[in-house]
């Protein structure tokens, strides 16, 4: 298990719930309860749950973390505060007309 890739894994899982990365140092999650319900049967699930912990922590946010009900699945949820909209990707088209070359006529490249 990579601590590398389960930072990736949480940083993408909080991004998913709304709480996506921002301006360095800021604490933007105040207010806001990251809510972990995890049953620790998968130590990769337990490891990215524990750093999404952390990050969220660092940005001002509360944690809890319990064990799930009966029939339950482990899931992480952010509660209170207004959800934040995930940034719209850019599409990747093909690349513009403008930076095409043409060759100029009668001139030869070497």
């Amino acid at each position: 298990m990579s601590w590398k890739r389960a930072q990736f894994h949480a940083e993408s899982m909080l991004a998913n719930l709304g709480a996506g990365p921002k301006v360095k140092g800021r604490k933007d999650l105040r207010g806001r309860k990251l809510l972990l319900v995890d049953d620790e049967a998968n130590p990769y699930r337990t490891m990215c749950f524990t750093i999404a912990a952390k990050i969220v922590k660092k940005r001002g946010g509360d944690i809890e973390i319990r064990a799930p009900k009966a029939g339950e699945i482990p899931h992480a949820e952010i509660l209170g505060g207004p959800p934040e909209k995930p940034e719209p990707r850019k599409p990747e088209g093909r690349k513009s007309e403008a930076r095409t070359r043409t060759s100029t006529p009668g001139t030869k490249r070497r």
